[in-house]
């Protein structure tokens, strides 16, 4: 693995030792980090908030911090604890290339991160991004809440629909954008998503779902063949810079439950 930060006590490093477990096996540059979690909530470590080489990461005594690191880590650290973070140099051309993307990831999710967290703090609800990107019966981060249309980001041509009202059964219709349908969907009660059948079908678009009482168009955005699903930084970035930001919290917020 390579260096994540530059220990300020002999202690301390005996703490990184013990609290680092690097969860994605990715070996390019990773001397940026941005806070994904701070529980509890301390003001010098918010969501959003980007570490750079030679900062100082302190984490209070009874504080764990999540950290997504620019090498696709995800990285929890107990308190107390005092680190210095360390550069990790890139030694060519193509990794270089890799680097500025990942950056550009990191910057995507630290501003999505900063931005949720000023707008919960202006309406008075909890600041921890646990809380925050934990959307009531919208929790899986593949899943497309048909209650606002807005871009939904999918994997291998799956589509799986979410929704909060989940005591009711629902009677829905999906129609295609190329103009096939699925009507007479039955969504029971007690599930809070629902798996179309099949695959999207190639060349289309967008989808709208219609219950009665709602009405969403649903733009499709296909994760790129070409990306690592196993790491976090680029599912993250993906779904930031596709609009998907639902699903972008949703899936912060399962970083770091699992890292619990």
């Amino acid at each position: 693995m390579m260096s994540f930060m530059r220990p300020i006590s002999q202690i301390t490093s005996l703490t990184l030792a013990v609290a680092l477990v690097v969860t994605a096996q990715f070996a390019v540059a990773g001397s940026q980090y941005v806070v994904l979690s701070t529980e509890p909530v301390v003001d010098e470590l918010p969501p959003g908030k980007v570490f750079a080489p030679s900062d100082v990461i302190n984490v209070p005594a009874g504080t764990v911090v999540t950290l997504l690191g620019e090498d696709g880590s995800v990285n929890p650290i107990s308190g107390p604890a005092a680190f210095v973070v360390t550069e990790d140099a890139l030694t060519s051309k193509s990794s270089q290339a890799t680097g500025d993307g990942q950056a550009s990831n990191l910057a995507l999710i630290a501003s999505l991160l900063t931005n949720e967290r000023q707008r919960s703090e202006s309406i008075g609800s909890a600041r921890t991004t646990a809380d925050q990107s934990r959307p009531s019966g919208l929790d899986d981060p593949w899943a497309i809440s048909i209650e606002e249309s807005a871009p939904g980001c999918i994997r291998n041509g799956e589509v799986v629909l979410a929704r909060r009202g989940i005591g009711n059964r629902a009677v829905f219709s999906v129609r295609f954008g190329g103009g096939q349908a699925l009507t007479g969907l039955i969504w029971n009660a007690g599930k809070p998503t629902y798996s179309l059948p099949d695959p999207i079908p190639a060349g289309v678009k967008s989808f709208v779902v219609e219950t009665n009482k709602t009405s969403a168009l649903i733009e499709i955005k296909v994760f790129p063949e070409n990306a690592v699903l196993e790491n976090p930084l680029e599912v993250l970035g993906w779904m930031v810079s596709s609009g998907c930001k639902r699903q972008a919290l949703a899936f912060v917020h399962q970083l770091v439950t699992e890292q619990r």
